[in-house]
Formats: structure tokens, sequence, C-alpha cells
């Protein structure tokens, strides 16, 4: 993983609660390992088994909940803030970024209404200011891209 690729955390609202999730949301990080060359709908299968095969023969990850996963492409919103990445900070971005999109006719995917998801960089190996970005997937035909 490369140091200045963005850990991507999506904390979305859960309709029960469980031993692991006591405030009724869902929480989940993920990292890029690699990217589809431009022109490509994928990254080369040769990375992907790599991954996966480090996944499931390094003792270090056996017990934990890690999978490869492939994300297809779609056109964005983003919004960033400085601040760090609590609650508030991250709800108000979003709320912010809601709102300009609303205000510019761009539609956002349904299933984003219940989810926040924002992207952190450089978080490790920074103390101070740090670079933080809510995204929000854009509805397809709901923006001109």
């Amino acid at each position: 993983m490369k140091p200045l690729a963005p850990a991507i955390m999506a904390v979305q609202q859960n309709d029960s609660t469980n031993d692991n999730d006591v405030d009724g949301t869902l929480k989940f990080m993920k990292w890029p390992l690699c990217y589809a060359n431009p022109g490509e709908t994928a990254p080369s299968q040769t990375i992907i088994d790599q991954a996966k095969s480090k996944l499931s023969n390094d003792e270090r990850y056996q017990n934990l909940n890690c999978q490869v996963e492939i994300v297809p492409s779609q056109v964005m919103a983003v919004g960033s803030f400085s601040d760090a990445s609590m609650e508030p900070v991250v709800r108000k971005a979003d709320r912010q970024l809601r709102e300009a999109l609303q205000r510019d006719g761009l539609q956002v995917s349904d299933d984003t209404k219940s989810r926040v998801q924002f992207a952190q960089y450089d978080a490790i190996f920074s103390m101070g200011k740090r670079r933080g970005e809510t995204w929000i997937p854009l509805k397809d035909g709901g923006h001109p891209w």
C-alpha cells in the first residue's frame, strides 16, 4: 500500500444493533491497493491474485475480516476538509457537499442517504493539519460527465 493512498471509511446507519455495532452504525474501512490503468475496467488479474494470496497466506490476516474487493469506476462529488475526521466534522462536510450538489442540480445515488463516505490522507504520517475528503457518488445520468 502506498503511504499517501487514502484510507476510505464508510459509516452507515444500521436498523439493528449487535455486539460489534453498539451504536447502531456499521463502519467499513478500505485501502486502495491498486487502480486500473487508463482504458482498462479493472486492475490486472495478476495484481488481484497477489493481493488475495497475501490475505489468505499471511497469518497476520487470518483472524481479520479482510477481503479484496473490485470497485467499479463511478463519478464522485468530493468536498475537502482539513480538521480531524471526527463525526461532527465529517457530517458537516457531507451536508455542505450535498447542499452544493442540490444547488447545482447534480443528483446523488439513491443508496447514499443513510451513509457518509470519507477519505483520510496522510493520517498516520501527520500530526497537525490533515487532508480529508467527503465522497458522494453521483447517479448515472445525474451529471454531465
